[in-house]
């Protein structure tokens, strides 16, 4: 195949030269399209045929001219968070399903968010015996880049679509995907449907939160913050800032335990010598949105909770955020004023 100047996305080098007429799209387009929805208007869904029955079997040719141009702005429209300023827990999915000739029901999903790469998955069932995908369809999707999901459902792997190029990589792929491995040739209509969706329940506050949404916040203001979780299995976040680590901690889970109400920030001075419960009880007193206390192991603890009830901004918990650099900074000033004035008094 002519390359024309596009990069391609995978080591794969061979798409088929039935492609040729598949025409790239320049960078920067704006590619607009009326079926398309407005992501200011999400939770929404757009669904339809993308290549419809043919009377005649259709080349890989005959496929890529009948919605090549079509499925490119589809992609371009799903995994852009450019055009538009996203919100926590908007998500976009995109899935194209068919019927291939040997009964497969085909189903091919790409997942967007916010500063992720695109999940694609690949999963397909049928009504016969035996195993899905045959040796030389295993080496087919291995070629290109496909891996087991970690879950045994399927097939996956993780692409970047950043620009109308490589929207335009991704639909030459996925219709080389399409018929060479599976061969469709329009004897089923190939449908698709585009969702532009939302985790949390949210208008201009937010009542919950997904621990990955706020690990993406914290990135965006600035924070170190990588997933983790605690002795107990629960998500948690490690984050710190102006020298000092932090974890915080979700709780109030939704039925699903997917969305938390509530943030739990918390610290640990370790070390502190001739502390006494007055001290801490002083200290803890001066700090007005937090709490002071030495655990059963005789470290201090620093916490300070968040709620979301009733529903926040985003900025509430960005100034939650600094409030709280400023009370780790104040109580470490303030243990280290007690450990000089012990010294002189011992």
């Amino acid at each position: 195949m002519a390359d024309k100047g596009i990069p391609a996305q995978t080591t794969r080098e061979a798409a088929s030269p039935d492609l040729a007429p598949f025409d790239p799209v320049p960078s920067g387009s704006a590619l607009p399209d009326p079926v398309l929805p407005d992501p200011a208007q999400r939770p929404c869904r757009v669904s339809g045929i993308l290549f419809d029955r043919q009377n005649s079997p259709a080349n890989t040719k005959a496929v890529a001219a009948g919605c090549a141009a079509l499925l490119v702005r589809h992609l371009h429209h799903f995994a852009d968070w450019t055009v538009t300023n996203w919100k926590v827990g908007d998500h976009n999915t995109y899935s194209l399903a068919t019927l291939c000739e040997d009964g497969l029901e085909l189903l091919l999903v790409l997942a967007s968010e916010p500063m992720e790469d695109v999940r694609w998955r690949l999963s397909a069932r049928s009504a016969g015996e035996g195993a899905l995908f045959d040796r030389k369809r295993r080496e087919q999707l291995r070629s290109f880049g496909f891996a087991p999901a970690g879950d045994g459902l399927g097939w996956e792997r993780d692409i970047r679509i950043a620009s109308a190029q490589d929207a335009f990589n991704t639909a030459r792929e996925l219709l080389a995907l399409l018929t060479e491995v599976f061969g469709f040739c329009g004897k089923a209509p190939l449908t698709f449907i585009l969702i532009l969706g939302q985790r949390a329940e949210q208008g201009l506050l937010y009542k919950s939160v997904a621990p990955d949404d706020l690990r993406k916040l914290l990135h965006g203001w600035g924070y170190r913050a990588e997933m983790g979780t605690t002795s107990s299995g629960h998500p948690m976040i490690r984050s710190g800032t102006g020298g000092y680590k932090f974890h915080i901690l979700f709780v109030w889970p939704s039925a699903d335990n997917r969305l938390f109400g509530c943030l739990n920030f918390i610290t640990v001075f370790t070390g502190q010598q001739n502390l006494t419960l007055n001290v801490v009880n002083d200290i803890s007193r001066s700090s007005r949105f937090g709490r002071l206390y030495l655990d059963d192991e005789g470290d201090l603890i620093l916490e300070r909770d968040i709620s979301l009830t009733g529903g926040v901004a985003t900025e509430y918990i960005h100034e939650c955020l600094l409030d709280w650099a400023c009370m780790m900074d104040s109580v470490t000033k303030k243990l280290d004023k007690h450990a000089k004035t012990s010294m002189v008094m011992h």
